[in-house]
């Protein structure tokens, strides 16, 4: 008996651990989260019975529970050194002529993304994870390993090393930016203390002395060395890590061999652009000897090695004070609070604004005038405020006050039920007034040509435009009175204003700016209320029942829709000769062969863009939309279909091919 389940947990254990190699490490999962999680209890009710037959590298092990008085210090039978810093061209060139010196010859490198996290290492004993001990301060560590354990993608058991005595991997712990969003707005919501960046929260967490507290954060590693017999097998670097990550272990997929000074300060300012895009912080590059032949003959100071160097990128995160708060006003009216900061360096440039985002925000984070705070900007994100440097407080810091007007026309501003901002709702506001031109005359609504942002804030300054509907009373003897026209813009001009009538209603329910109604959400109301009359008269619950919207954008629709002035600007479209009604083709009262069918179009097609395809799906009676979700019906995919096509499948979603759409738009 106890055989047969011994025998179950083993088989149990080897699902689980496949399961999530797929999903943590290959992010090609085939079963739902729902059957992982079936399959963990029903390990945890197998160890519960028999707690005797319960194995150190359970899965189960993960999910922490362990609380300790303190962590125990242990030492490093290898230092983990630090490594030498490179800040422009010039030391990178002088630390690969120092290697090149060393050895004589030129060599090649692996260079791997600096990730901004803490050092780790873990100890396996006969391919079972024995402890994991911090960085600490290179010679000794603390004991980590219950806290350790609930990092998903860290291996508890390498079948492949159950005859080594003990073997050793380094790798770089870290929260996600998504995490550490997460994290932090869970502790704001409960009152607690934010951290300033993902680094930090990852090394809180790794303390914690509750494991389960430590499993709550979605800690994740990557691992960048191995140190043992099975190591030293490889005369290359990049080699040992492409390996690593056969036998499970999280390797970074971006690190790469490069060979020469050219093509590493390449690499360096390519990942000085992207770095924003990924999802964990990463503060620069680092560069090793890649054949682990030569190290020893090129050497080691007393603080790191002389084979390895860590270019730093420009800081993403620093300090200021807050020197004044200053209100901004959108186009479609929201007040945006914008700290006015002391000068700082910044990712290579010089901050000296910061978005404070709401009102709201500044309170949870009792941001004052005066404060010290954490700054940070990633990739080309507008920079923003993180949290306060409480610490720095001299009791001279001043609160926020919530404007009681709008800083631009004095009227004052009103908030929307459960909605963070407050908006300018006086659509004549001068600083709405440009913004909404702008947005007007762009290109995914009227595309006006000529209505740039110069032209448009000298007719507002020159007060030739006054709202929307004065872009079609404008005249030659108007524009004459600006700053250097000719005959030839002001036809041009006056020829695509009148070229714009001809747009449908969709484009200009888009164009009007209300706000939450996007260019898809426009499309999506179109085609349920075919005219500005049917919209107007909807029901707010006829509008939050159309799939996409719901009962926000609903509520603040049918809000706007009964204000005079965008009532004013509808009605002046319609005697200007706008189209405030959707035109439909003759197609139009043919078969409806998708009559109340949900379409999802995705990838790419070959002989027509989906903007077309959408159209003939529309005329043929499909409710197009933008995701797939368990109503949907069918899911048109062309080449490169991705995620979408992905949880279509999962879904149980009937996908098409493009043969399938060509049979309509061919007849």
């Amino acid at each position: 008996m106890d055989q047969d389940i011994g025998k179950r947990m083993d088989a149990l254990i080897e699902q689980i651990e496949y399961h999530r190699r797929r999903y943590y490490l290959e992010d090609n999962p085939v079963i739902s989260d729902q059957e992982y999680d079936a399959l963990e209890r029903a390990l945890g009710e197998l160890e519960e019975a028999r707690p005797d037959l319960t194995r150190p590298d359970s899965p189960t092990q993960r999910v922490g529970g362990f609380v300790a008085k303190e962590h125990p210090v242990r030492a490093h039978r290898r230092p983990m050194l630090s490594l030498g810093n490179a800040y422009d061209e010039g030391d990178v060139r002088r630390f690969m002529e120092r290697v090149r010196e060393a050895i004589d010859e030129e060599v090649a490198y692996c260079a791997e993304l600096k990730i901004d996290g803490l050092s780790l290492s873990a100890i396996y004993e006969r391919g079972v994870l024995a402890r994991a001990v911090t960085r600490g301060d290179g010679s000794v560590g603390e004991e980590v390993t219950a806290n350790a354990k609930t990092i998903r993608e860290l291996p508890l058991r390498v079948e492949a090393w159950s005859d080594l005595e003990e073997m050793e991997v380094r790798g770089e712990v870290y929260m996600s930016r998504r995490g550490f969003e997460a994290l932090n707005e869970r502790r704001l919501a409960e009152g607690a203390a934010l951290f300033a960046n993902p680094r930090n929260a990852a090394a809180g967490a790794m303390r914690l002395l509750d494991s389960g507290e430590a499993a709550k954060r979605g800690l994740r590693l990557f691992a960048y060395q191995a140190i043992g017999d099975w190591a030293a097998r490889f005369d290359s670097h990049f080699g040992a890590l492409d390996a690593l990550a056969g036998l499970g272990f999280p390797v970074n997929p971006h690190n790469r061999q490069v060979a020469g000074a050219d093509e590493v300060l390449a690499l360096i300012e390519e990942w000085n652009e992207l770095r924003g895009r990924l999802d964990y912080e990463t503060d620069g590059l680092v560069l090793k000897v890649d054949n682990p032949g030569f190290h020893e003959a090129i050497g080691y100071t007393a603080k790191f090695p002389k084979w390895a160097l860590a270019y730093k990128f420009a800081a993403e995160q620093a300090t200021s004070r807050v020197e004044s708060v200053t209100v901004q006003v959108g186009r479609t009216g929201v007040l945006t609070p914008v700290a006015n900061l002391e000068p700082v360096k910044l990712a290579g440039t010089t901050v000296s604004r910061a978005t404070l985002h709401n009102f709201d925000e500044i309170e949870k984070k009792d941001i004052r005038v005066g404060d010290w705070v954490f700054v940070e900007k990633g990739g080309d994100i507008i920079p923003k405020v993180v949290k306060v440097v409480v610490e720095r407080r001299t009791g001279e810091e001043r609160p926020v006050p919530v404007p009681g007007q709008c800083p631009s026309c004095g009227a004052k501003p009103e908030r929307e039920e459960d909605q963070v901002a407050i908006r300018c709702v006086n659509l004549a506001c001068p600083a709405q007034l440009e913004r909404r031109i702008q947005h007007f005359a762009s290109r995914n609504a009227m595309d006006i040509q000529g209505l740039g942002s110069e032209r448009v804030q000298q007719m507002v300054a020159k007060g030739l435009l006054t709202d929307l509907s004065s872009i079609y009373r404008l005249d030659e003897d108007k524009l004459w009175k600006l700053d250097r026209v000719g005959d030839k813009w002001i036809a041009n001009l006056l020829g695509e204003i009148e070229k714009s009538k001809a747009k449908p209603f969709s484009k200009l329910l888009y164009a009007v700016g209300l706000p939450m109604i996007g260019e898809k959400a426009a499309e999506l109301l179109v085609d349920r209320f075919e005219s500005y009359a049917q919209l107007r008269q909807a029901e707010q619950e006829d509008i939050a029942a159309i799939h996409g919207l719901g009962d926000k954008v609903a509520a603040s629709l049918r809000r706007s829709l009964d204000m005079a002035g965008y009532c004013q600007a509808f009605e002046a479209f319609g005697e200007l000769g706008l189209a405030l009604e959707q035109k439909r083709p003759a197609a139009d009262g043919g078969p409806k062969p998708l009559a109340g069918k949900t379409v999802v179009v995705t990838g790419v097609l070959s002989r027509y863009t989906r903007s077309e395809v959408a159209g003939k799906l529309k005329e043929l009676g499909a409710q197009v939309t933008g995701s797939v979700t368990k109503k949907t019906d069918y899911l048109l995919a062309g080449e490169k279909a991705g995620s979408k096509l992905a949880k279509a499948q999962a879904l149980g979603v009937d996908i098409k091919d493009e043969a399938w759409v060509n049979q309509w738009l061919e007849t």
